[in-house]
């Protein structure tokens, strides 16, 4: 593969749906999904494809898009998750730590998390990646909790959210728009 390898790390709680909308992009089951939280465990790095970013026609620019499905850091009450053991823990965040760019997933049923916050910040300010916020589940809410949850993770993470739904694919397309024009610039 020429080209080089350009890293998007999915993270978010346990059953955010993160597996969910890799499956998503991916237009095809490529990581395990199940209602039972913790269901992924190490992470799952799968080759999206090759995109042309650059602007000539003499000698493009190619990047190979990888995206890494990673496991839940925190259950649904905000407490560090029991099943995460260390050395996989240590894995999670190699390869966060190896990203090039950062989908936060934010389950729309529960909202944002203090302990996701204060990752998003860590992740934004720290390490300098560009995060997209992503609030799943966007088929379960009606236009008033929308908005208030829109309003809710940009007062308090500075970060404009899209909303998307991995079960009926809303949003996907505009997700994948995104990072393409974030690598295009």
């Amino acid at each position: 593969m020429e080209g080089r390898e350009f890293k998007i790390a999915i993270i978010g709680p346990e059953n955010a749906g993160k597996s969910s909308i890799m499956n998503a992009l991916f237009g095809k089951y490529v990581s395990l999904v199940s209602e039972v939280g913790g269901t992924t465990k190490m992470p799952i790095k799968r080759y999206w494809g090759k995109l042309k970013i650059g602007r000539t026609k003499e000698e493009p620019e190619f990047v190979n898009l990888v995206f890494v499905d990673l496991g839940g850091l925190y259950t649904t009450t905000d407490k560090q998750s029991p099943i995460m053991t260390p050395k996989v823990l240590e894995k999670t965040f190699e390869e966060i730590n190896d990203s090039d760019m950062v989908i936060h997933v934010i389950d729309g049923g529960v909202g944002l998390l203090r302990s996701f916050e204060k990752l998003h910040h860590l992740l934004k300010f720290r390490y300098q990646k560009p995060i997209i916020v992503v609030i799943n589940k966007c088929d379960l809410l009606n236009d008033s909790d929308k908005e208030n949850l829109k309003n809710y993770v940009e007062k308090r993470i500075k970060n404009k959210p899209i909303f998307v739904s991995a079960k009926t694919f809303e949003g996907i397309p505009e997700l994948l728009d995104i990072i393409i024009k974030y690598l295009k610039r």
